[in-house]
């Protein structure tokens, strides 16, 4: 008589006769992550939505800087989204708006995780002085509004959309290095890490094959939640008059120039609900990306 099988329990690792674990299929994890994170699946959704209307979306939206008689036109048939004061189709506006904020924001957060990577990750494995030091003038610097570090940035490089995101960047730096450095020094006093360094392996090769890994889950929860904050701060600096220059489309811009027209609410309606969507969308998919890679809040596979 053969012994009874033991029961395979819902969500239970399963292995191979070798010992090795068997993925159940993409299209099942798909759906497990979907019905686990049904909020963070939304988000990611508006996130692909809005990065494929940002690169893909002039093709169809036509020519944002086109005038036309048709001044300050109802959304209907022939202009989706109405016109402007100047004529100009506001879908066209609202879709080059989306180009604009979204490789801004990729582009200053691609600058603060850079910089944020070598300082965090060089001050904590260096310690010490260097580490005392690196840390009190990161504290003088965030001292600095990032406001006026953006304006001092624009008077010396001019206002263009590559000083508004190195001014980004710098800024998401100062916030992200103390990430880097905290999660460095959690990584460094493991075990296989002081066996690396006895062994003598270089700096440079600990950092990269034992640290980077390690750090990379918390610091892309921060930088996916912080995503959306960029697009605001770029939609608020456009707002002030010191975003991009026109005739770029911008989010906050648009607003801005709605405020004349009170009247024609989809001035102000269009650019407002993709700011709200974007920052949304972000967010959502960064609280979702916290719930599977913290331990603490991660539930069984």
């Amino acid at each position: 008589m053969s012994a009874a099988q033991p029961t395979q329990q819902p969500g239970a690792a399963v292995f191979d006769e070798y010992g090795l674990l068997v993925r159940p299929p993409l299209g099942r994890r798909l759906r497990r992550l979907l019905r686990q994170h049904p909020l963070g699946a939304f988000g990611l959704l508006i996130v692909i939505l809005m990065i494929a209307l940002a690169a893909f979306g002039p093709l169809i939206a036509g020519d944002p800087t086109k005038l036309s008689p048709n001044i300050l036109a109802a959304p209907g048939g022939e202009y989706w989204f109405g016109t402007d004061d100047l004529g100009r189709d506001y879908f066209a506006r609202v879709v080059a708006g989306a180009r604009l904020s979204i490789t801004l924001a990729l582009t200053a957060m691609a600058i603060g995780v850079g910089f944020a990577l070598v300082l965090g990750m060089t001050s904590a494995y260096a310690a010490g002085l260097f580490d005392l030091l690196s840390q009190r003038v990161l504290d003088m610097l965030l001292a600095f509004p990032g406001l006026v570090l953006l304006l001092l940035l624009a008077q010396v490089t001019g206002r263009n959309w590559q000083s508004i995101a190195l001014g980004m960047g710098i800024i998401f730096t100062l916030g992200m290095i103390r990430i880097v450095r905290a999660s460095t020094l959690a990584t460094l006093g493991a075990a296989y890490v002081e066996a690396a360094r006895v062994i003598g392996v270089a700096p440079f090769r600990i950092l990269w094959r034992h640290v980077l890994p390690n750090i990379g889950p918390p610091l892309l929860i921060y930088v996916t939640t912080l995503l959306g904050g960029a697009i605001l701060f770029e939609g608020a600096l456009s707002f002030l008059a010191l975003g991009v220059p026109p005739p770029n489309p911008s989010w906050g811009r648009m607003l801005v120039e709605s405020r004349d027209y009170w009247q024609h609410t989809h001035l102000s309606i269009f650019p407002g609900v993709a700011i709200t969507l974007a920052v949304l969308g972000f967010n959502l998919l960064g609280d979702s990306l916290r719930d599977i890679f913290d331990p603490r809040l991660r539930g069984s596979d």
